[in-house]
């Protein structure tokens, strides 16, 4: 820990210190704030900064084995399985061998982000681009199961009921949809419907905490955008909504067309930061897939005019574009991102099979 209370790993000590809490059959109590900090800092020290579990207890049954080791190996083996993810699904989805698997998984900027905070982006990639990669397989069952362990993050998999039924994927958005209720009713069973409840009210705190704090720096979203520019949270909020509805309109489009599943999959993939206020750098690490798939798309077909830049962008975003937000006073993320979105569907449009 340095002399501003952060740890190794940072935000790793959540889901630590909630799967300590839950084992000892005390879920509810990570969703009181000031509680879960006393916590904390009981089990590193008293400079330790305040973390927030923003997670449904879903994760908490997910992460519960990082419960039962100490701090570090524990650290290590999320840190290390988060990567073997991460690579696994790279050369899943392209047919590199591993060593140039596992070099792509570390060098998107997103990874770093990733690994530093000690946070889950690996874990979320898996579950969406490994999803959709299924899918594209014609292993719609897998593809759905792993779409619905995205629920440990709902806020990324607004879009997704969207892009199934307008695709017309009844296998997969009903393996989703089992998938989700079962592990939501496991979760209450495990740790009872207080840790629902809690995670509930909390998600109001949460809210608040968004609209007063420097988060919106690290988030590529368009509320985000709107409250770096210091605009009201009315219009923010608005511009969100905005956002969300166009967002949802292109994927049914997408998705209903016949288009290759690569554009479908590459369309969701980024449209999912655009649906959501609430985003994070590291999470985009699965815009990794996208651009993939968007490139080896157009090795098969053509580039199309800005499509190089654009990836390129999109790579860069969570750091350095987004890293100079601070200096800049100005969050570049949804810009690029909706650049992004446009150009995959206009590939739909003008290259559909």
């Amino acid at each position: 820990m340095d002399d501003k209370g952060e740890h190794i790993g940072r935000d790793y000590i959540n889901y630590w210190a909630g799967a300590k809490q839950a084992i000892a059959g005390r879920a509810p109590a990570v969703y009181d704030l000031t509680g879960f900090w006393d916590y904390e800092k009981s089990l590193v020290g008293d400079i330790s900064e305040a973390k927030m579990y923003s997670y449904p207890p879903v994760l908490l049954l997910l992460t519960l084995p990082l419960g039962l080791l100490p701090f570090l190996p524990g650290y290590f083996l999320w840190s290390i399985l988060g990567v073997a993810a991460g690579t696994l699904l790279l050369r899943a989805q392209t047919g590199w061998k591993w060593p140039l698997a596992l070099t792509a998984a570390f060098a998107a900027p997103a990874s770093a982000w990733n690994l530093i905070a000690g946070q889950n982006g690996f874990f979320t990639a898996v579950f969406l681009g490994g999803g959709l990669l299924m899918m594209g397989r014609h292993r719609p069952i897998l593809g759905g199961i792993l779409l619905g362990f995205l629920c440990y993050k709902p806020q990324l998999g607004l879009l997704l009921p969207v892009a199934l039924l307008a695709g017309r994927e009844w296998k997969a958005f009903f393996a989703a949809s089992v998938t989700v209720v079962s592990v939501v009713a496991l979760s209450a069973l495990v740790f009872g419907i207080n840790a629902w409840l809690g995670f509930i009210h909390q998600a109001h705190t949460q809210s608040i905490m968004l609209d007063m704090s420097h988060w919106p720096l690290r988030m590529p979203t368009a509320y985000a955008a709107l409250r770096v520019l210091h605009a009201p949270g009315v219009l923010a909020y608005a511009a969100q909504i905005i956002s969300t509805i166009c967002a949802a309109a292109l994927v049914a489009k997408i998705w209903h067309s016949k288009t290759s599943y690569a554009v479908k999959s590459a369309a969701l993939c980024m449209a999912a930061f655009l649906a959501t206020p609430y985003a994070w750098d590291y999470d985009m690490i699965v815009l990794t897939c996208a651009m993939i798939w968007m490139i080896m798309e157009a090795q098969r077909t053509e580039f199309l005019p800005w499509e190089k830049f654009t990836w390129m962008l999109v790579l860069l975003l969570p750091t350095p574009l987004m890293a100079a937000a601070q200096f800049l006073g100005f969050q570049p993320g949804p810009f690029v991102l909706w650049a992004a979105l446009l150009l995959i569907f206009r590939r739909s449009r003008r290259l559909s099979p």
